[in-house]
Parts: C-alpha cells; sequence; structure tokens
C-alpha cells in the first residue's frame, strides 16, 4: 500500500515520482503516458525506468522539458531515426542502434521530431540521487552524468534495460528486491561510465553471521508481502548496495532469487500439507495470482504446481 509521498509503508514507496515522470512523457510527446515504476537505492534516493514506444509517426517536435536536474539514459530496443534532434539550439539527425545508450540532460532545452518509430528504455536518474548515493557509498562527489558523443557503446546498460523490460510492463509478476537490485547496478554503472567515478576492485566480504540470520528471518517474516533490498538493509545496519553485495557473497545468490526460492518452498509446504486451493496458496506465498505461482514453480522444480501436487499423493 501507498502513504504520503516518500512515505515507506510495508517496504513500498509511493509512487509519485513515476507518475510524475509518466505524466511528463506523456506531454512532452503527445503520447499516452508510458509504463513506468521506479527504485529507491539509497535513503529517499530514487530512479524511474519508462517503456518509451511508438508506432506512430506523428508531425512536428517535442515540446521541451520542464528543466530539472534530471538525466536522461535512453536505451533503444529497435533502431530508430530521427530526422532532428535539438540540444539547446544545437541540430542533428540522429539514428538510434540497439547497444548504445544516448545521454540528454534536462537541464538543457531537449526537442527531438516526432517522426520517428521508437522503442527504448529511459532510465530518470535525478542529480540528488546521483549525490546521495556518492555519500552513502563513501564516494566522491559526482557533478553530473557527461558522454562524449550522442550515442555511446553500452552493451552493459543495453543489457540492464532488457531486464528490466518485464518489471515495466507487469510490475505484479516481480518483486521490489529485484527492481532494486538491477536498479543499483543501473546507478553504480552509469556513475562510473558518465560521472568519472573511478571503479575499486576490493573483494566484497559476506555478512556477519547475526546479520545473515537477521536477513533471513525478515524475508521469511514477510514472504507473503515484497521484502525490499532497503528494509534488509536496514534491518542488516548496512547501505543497500553493500547489503546487496554481501548477501550475494553469503547465500550464493542476489536477494530476489533467495526471495523467490523461499516463497516457492512455502508453497511446496502448504500444498504438501493441505488440500487449499493453488490460488489461495499464491497469494499466501507472496505470488501476485496462480499463474505468476505456476511460472516460478516450474522454473525451479521443473513441474506444474498441480503435477508436483499429484506426485506427493500416496
Amino acid at each position: 500500500m501507498f502513504g504520503k509521498a516518500g512515505e515507506v509503508i510495508g517496504g513500498m514507496v509511493s509512487r509519485v515520482l513515476a507518475e510524475r515522470v509518466s505524466e511528463a512523457v506523456s506531454k512532452r510527446f503527445k503520447m499516452p503516458p508510458p509504463p513506468t515504476i521506479q527504485a529507491r537505492i539509497a535513503g529517499s534516493a530514487q530512479l524511474a525506468i519508462s517503456r518509451f514506444s511508438s508506432s506512430v509517426a506523428k508531425p512536428g517536435l517535442s515540446g521541451p522539458p520542464e528543466r530539472e536536474e534530471t538525466f536522461i539514459l535512453n536505451v533503444p530496443i529497435v533502431p530508430a531515426r530521427y530526422s532532428i534532434v535539438s540540444i539547446d539550439g544545437h541540430v542533428q539527425s540522429v539514428v538510434q542502434s540497439p547497444g548504445k545508450v544516448y545521454l540528454f540532460d534536462l537541464t538543457s532545452r531537449n526537442e527531438v521530431s516526432l517522426d520517428a518509430l521508437h522503442d527504448s528504455v529511459l532510465f530518470h536518474i535525478p542529480r540528488l540521487t546521483l549525490e546521495k548515493k556518492a555519500l552513502e557509498a563513501g564516494l566522491g562527489p559526482v557533478s553530473g552524468l557527461y558522454a562524449r558523443q550522442m550515442g555511446e557503446d553500452d552493451p552493459v546498460l543495453h543489457n540492464l534495460a532488457l531486464a528490466l523490460i518485464p518489471a515495466i510492463m507487469d510490475p505484479a509478476r516481480v518483486t521490489t528486491a529485484f527492481v532494486e537490485y538491477v536498479a543499483l547496478a543501473v546507478h553504480d554503472h552509469a556513475a562510473r561510465t558518465y560521472g568519472g567515478l573511478k571503479s575499486t576492485s576490493r573483494t566484497t566480504r559476506g555478512l556477519t553471521t547475526w546479520q545473515i540470520r537477521r536477513a533471513l528471518d525478515f524475508i521469511e517474516a514477510n514472504l507473503c508481502g515484497d521484502p525490499s533490498i532497503v528494509a534488509l538493509s536496514k534491518e542488516c545496519g548496512l547501505s543497500p548496495s553493500h547489503f546487496a553485495r554481501a548477501f550475494r557473497a553469503s547465500i550464493g545468490v542476489p536477494p530476489h532469487q533467495w526471495i523467490m526460492k523461499r516463497r516457492v518452498y512455502r508453497a511446496k509446504s502448504l500444498m504438501a500439507q493441505s488440500s487449499r486451493s493453488l490460488a489461495d496458496i499464491a497469494l499466501t506465498c507472496g505470488f501476485s495470482d496462480q499463474s505468476h505461482l505456476g511460472r516460478q514453480f516450474l522454473k525451479q522444480e521443473g513441474a506444474s504446481p498441480a503435477e508436483w501436487r499429484r506426485l506427493q499423493l500416496p
């Protein structure tokens, strides 16, 4: 459930940022509001991710953005040709190619032609998020994001964008921990690749014994909800980035994969010990519905829940 703007309830954050970004893109590009999600990655620091697509060419230019301290990383999924891309009066035509990233600063006046048929993932990263995340991690200041040219080769961000598409299109099918995990990777990659932060070669230490127990107990107690990396990291007294790395080092899988593993395990226990319906069991274990349980169960067990249940009968 959601509370007031920025308030955390049950490990979830209000969708104010996602809604604002979606409405702004809709207004600028004269299109229906694109599906947009958001992730909290440090304190109140968030970023938003949109699926930006159009199959209809339109005349004219997009409206300029409202000036704000935010950077857009446009990651095309298919090629797109914009006959006009204007940045502070500098006009060029741009052919966007998958595998490249196109950086825009919303403190500049950016306008593009609406004639392009396109399909992209947009990462909206506020400058405040860059600053807060760098401070939390004890890194140097990030003054902004910069690209050497219009279109930088970036297969890492391309693959991260592809991984997030299912979450953007159907958020109920994934955990908050998954979105946060990928968003943390997006932020850290962007800060180093376009923000000038130097990579460190330090070895990630795992969680202590008490932190492992605290994290695993918290997950078990909240399986029917949506335990987030932010909430888990608070339980362990760590930053979200540090926690995510340390959890994987200790447990062998990222937090979101462990959450799904435990949900399936609990579903198996309930199926073996009761005659409750699969739909009821799915909701009890934190799945969005029975089909969500079915997909995850098949992935982990190699059989559908109904098939597995039949095999347990004497």
